[in-house]
């Protein structure tokens, strides 16, 4: 607890020293592996500002906070384990209780999209859904649901995460050598700490209206039955 609120604190006031310290840099190596992972893989988690943490990630390493190549190792890592775990729920949990839960409360439109990407793409949709939320959640779960057993699935996993992951770092870093960034740091730095958490909020409060939209109309699902 102790250490989060250190990286807390030294987000807060831009302290590079201490965010590049190794007791607390691990942990922060640690914390965004985690949460590509779940974002990736897990569909009550797929609020997660996945994107954003990337590109903030790359401006990191712009800073000398991370090291590059080590940091994409680990984020990739975590993308591939991520779709790997979304796509065994499908394989093996997709007809339960618990798992058609989760899916009934993603937004239909997602739904649609993931399902036109996958039926007229197949594991190639994989690396567009890679760049739309909460689509790159679902993706993996319906080729577990389809029952695909492919060695191709793995491959496409492991191409798709490390194109979504480099592409948005390099962007990231990129922005952070240039010469707006320089001059404005301190602003953006400020603004692009802040998007994660703002995205975190709205994904939360819409994944609780979500659920309170979901048990209103069964709800009133149930009370139209009886009333019958």
């Amino acid at each position: 607890m102790e250490t989060i609120i250190t990286l807390y604190q030294a987000f807060v006031n831009m302290d590079i020293a201490t965010l590049s310290n190794p007791n607390v840099l691990w942990t922060l190596y640690g914390m965004l592996f985690v949460i590509i992972l779940l974002e990736n893989g897990v569909l009550p988690a797929a609020f997660l500002p996945g994107d954003s943490l990337l590109f903030l990630t790359g401006v990191l390493i712009s800073q000398n906070v991370f090291h590059f190549g080590l940091i994409n190792l680990i984020l990739i890592s975590g993308a591939a384990f991520g779709t790997w775990l979304g796509y065994a729920q499908g394989l093996w949990l997709g007809n339960t209780k618990l798992v058609q839960n989760w899916m009934a409360h993603i937004p239909e439109k997602y739904h649609h999209k993931s399902e036109v990407l996958f039926h007229k793409y197949g594991l190639q949709a994989l690396f567009i859904g890679r760049f739309i939320a909460f689509v790159r959640t679902l993706l993996p779960m319906m080729a577990g649901l389809s029952g695909l057993h492919s060695r191709k699935f793995h491959i496409y996993n492991w191409i798709s995460a490390t194109l979504w992951i480099a592409l948005i770092v390099t962007l990231g870093y990129l922005f952070g050598l240039s010469p707006i960034f320089k001059t404005y740091e301190k602003q953006i730095m400020s603004l692009l700490m802040l998007i994660p958490v703002f995205l975190l909020v709205i994904g939360l409060l819409f994944s609780i209206w979500l659920v309170l939209k979901r048990w209103l109309a069964q709800k009133n699902k149930l009370k139209n039955s009886t009333k019958k």
